[in-house]
């Protein structure tokens, strides 16, 4: 049986993932000259896989050390340096005793230090420190990169994702004071997915980390990009998709890394030989109806004035918004609608383009269409 040539989900590799040769090719160069990176994308728009796909593309230079930490689960300072220290000690050494040995040399206050097995076989490292030990730990812990750096004479690479949730631990000062002194051994790649919290920290004056990097916001892959990559999988397949069906699929998708793949492998899983528009329409109607709960919920959570205004915007495409004509059709005032979209732009529910609103996720502006 033939597999499906396409995949989504989860993060894509090797053969599954499609281009970003341009955006690696300047993280690499940015991360050479020891610059550090803000990256901002959208949720499923493919930042997470193309920072593993830098990840596995370093692994094989002996001269870089790669940590990738993902902060979304984390809900506590304590939390943090826990799972941060336990990431850094399996991404930086090769064996327990090394962990041991490298850690306990260059701890200030000389916390003890855990290994476990896990039911699987594999260790984790833990720290036990006291309540009045918590700053020196989380100093000690933001440090690690940078004397593993010096003493073994590589460049180490910190991968932050979702690092928003960092926020609500009231400790940008402290990180940004330890890392900033870091300097060339270590380069730090901050990303996320909420836009507008990532903006205030590191676009308002006030803030720890305000213009302490570069920011780099990755784009749509292009349409020949994606006719070449679909194209060629249909064909090894034995099946066939036209360029103006990748380009329809691409227009639906909004370009979309993830639901590109997750419409072609389901257009791909409906066809015997060649695809036709029946298959492509009922391909995505099943894939608005299976994000209904994800959306309803979004919706929900809206105020009766962010849904008039979600609506307003689908109505007039995101343009000329504030023109009077267009705000008396709706029943909406010049002041309401500026605080509506200041507020939806929080939610990341909204963004703005060359003075164009439009709704972040393309299916929910499909699924808010249908209601």
């Amino acid at each position: 049986m033939v597999k499906n040539p396409f995949y989504f989900g989860n993060e894509v590799y090797d053969e599954d993932f499609c281009n970003r040769v341009k955006e690696l090719e300047e993280l690499k160069k940015d991360i050479d000259v020891g610059l550090n990176i803000l990256l901002y994308a959208p949720r499923r728009f493919g930042k997470t896989s193309l920072l593993k796909k830098l990840q596995n593309d370093l692994k094989n230079d002996a001269s870089y050390k790669v940590v990738f930490f993902d902060l979304f689960s984390v809900s506590s300072i304590d939390e943090f340096i826990q799972k941060y220290f336990n990431v850094l000690a399996i991404a930086l050494e090769t064996t327990p005793d090394k962990i041991l040995s490298l850690f306990k040399s260059t701890f200030s206050i000389r916390p003890n230090i855990t290994a476990t097995l896990n039911q699987n076989g594999e260790t984790s490292f833990g720290l036990n420190f006291s309540k009045s030990e918590r700053n020196n730990s989380l100093e000690d812990v933001l440090n690690l990169p940078l004397v593993y750096a010096k003493k073994m004479g590589v460049k180490v690479v910190v991968i932050f994702d979702e690092f928003q949730e960092i926020e609500q631990f009231e400790i940008e000062k402290k990180f940004r004071s330890v890392i900033q002194t870091h300097s060339k051994e270590v380069s730090y790649i901050f990303c996320g997915s909420k836009k507008s919290i990532l903006s205030e920290m590191f676009n308002d004056r006030t803030r720890a980390f305000y213009k302490s990097v570069k920011h780099l916001h990755i784009n749509e892959i292009s349409l020949e990009d994606w006719e070449m990559f679909a194209s060629v999988k249909f064909e090894r397949t034995d099946k066939i998709i036209t360029k103006e069906q990748i380009e329809h699929i691409y227009t639906i998708t909004s370009g979309f890394p993830y639901y590109m793949q997750q419409l072609l492998f389901m257009v791909w899983d409906s066809t015997q030989r060649s695809v036709n528009d029946t298959i492509i329409k009922t391909a995505l109607k099943l894939m608005i109806e299976r994000e209904y709960d994800l959306y309803s919920l979004i919706w929900s959570n809206l105020t009766p004035n962010q849904k008039k205004c979600v609506k307003y915007i689908l109505a007039f495409n995101g343009e000329n918004l504030y023109a009077n004509e267009s705000l008396s059709d709706f029943s909406i005032s010049a002041t309401t609608l500026k605080s509506t979209l200041e507020a939806l732009a929080k939610k990341d529910v909204v963004d703005r383009k060359n003075d164009r609103y439009y709704l972040v996720d393309p299916f929910m502006k499909l699924w808010v269409e249908r209601l």
